[in-house]
């Protein structure tokens, strides 16, 4: 069985994308090519499925020497399937920096600077003319929509506008009132603990011998946060010793006002935000970052640069 899998802790850029690839390799002929996910879904994600009545990923808890994968929206072991150190790497489609992955073999590797892996695999329908169905753009778009905050986030670039109109030839969908539906049904914490909050966006780093965390939560509903900062912390606090962490973060993302809340657990991280985001506290241990939303462009190479000093 050849794996199409994402990263853990699945988004739904992570999550969509792997729908589709599958699809997509079915359709040229790839039969034993089966998409899977590694953890539980976030709302969103599960609003998207049931908006577009597709059936969710089956899960697996890890894989071995045997198996194959084809690796979306992720190249660092720390946020891959168990076991695939051990399996056969044969593809890779990605948006963030190089990581660690090793291969024997050459492999077919993609990996772009854009806002999201649904704009990678919409190139590539382009590129070799394959027209996606009208639930496979819809799945796309709502991919990209999710990664650049409906275009918001800095890590949109114009291949993802474009892309994303292109998709829309296609999906016929209007993509305002998606992106509403979406960050409304992301920003439901009803019934969730502050243990589950912070654990489902929540991705592991490796800088100078440091092993680090930052977990995100991208909310139109700041309010529902404040004063819970001892629930959030006694949260953050677990998960840094379960995952024997020396660093963690939590940020609360506002999409509407395009600023974080960045939560730093004790002094060491407190220290580091303040150097790496010039930051003011606003509240014990707590910094409001202006114009800050994306992890992956904004505070992962902050933190890591100056880790790296």
């Amino acid at each position: 069985m050849i794996y199409i899998v994402g990263h853990k802790n699945p988004d739904t850029d992570s999550i969509v994308s792997c729908l589709v690839w599958q699809n997509y390799k079915r359709k040229i002929g790839l039969k034993n090519v089966l998409a899977v996910r590694i953890g539980e879904l976030n709302r969103e994600t599960e609003f998207v499925l049931r908006f577009f009545r597709v059936k969710n990923l089956k899960e697996i808890k890890k894989v071995n020497k045997k198996d194959s994968l084809i690796l979306l929206d992720h190249n660092l072991y720390q946020q891959a399937v168990e076991g695939a150190k051990e399996a056969e790497i044969i593809e890779v489609l990605d948006h963030h920096y190089l990581g660690d992955f090793q291969t024997e073999k050459p492999i077919y590797y993609r990996s772009e600077p854009v806002g999201s892996t649904s704009t990678i695999i919409a190139e590539i329908f382009k590129e070799r003319k394959f027209k996606p169905s009208r639930k496979e753009a819809g799945l796309l778009l709502a991919g990209i929509i999710s990664d650049t905050l409906n275009f918001t986030s800095p890590t949109t670039t114009e291949t993802d506008k474009k892309i994303a109109k292109w998709l829309n030839k296609f999906a016929k969908l209007d993509i305002k009132k998606l992106a509403e539906k979406m960050f409304s049904a992301k920003s439901d914490i009803s019934g969730l603990s502050f243990k589950e909050i912070v654990s489902k966006d929540y991705k592991e780093f490796n800088f100078k011998n440091k092993k680090l965390a930052i977990a995100v939560w991208e909310t139109v509903k700041t309010d529902s946060f404040f004063g819970k900062e001892k629930e959030i912390f006694s949260a953050l606090k677990e998960l840094k010793e379960k995952n024997h962490l020396d660093l963690i973060f939590f940020a609360l993302v506002d999409i509407l006002k395009k600023n974080a809340y960045l939560y730093c657990l004790t002094e060491k991280e407190k220290e580091i935000a303040k150097k790496a985001f010039l930051g003011k506290e606003i509240k014990n241990n707590i910094f409001l970052l202006e114009g800050i939303v994306s992890r992956k462009k904004q505070m992962v190479p902050k933190i890591a640069a100056k880790l790296e000093r």
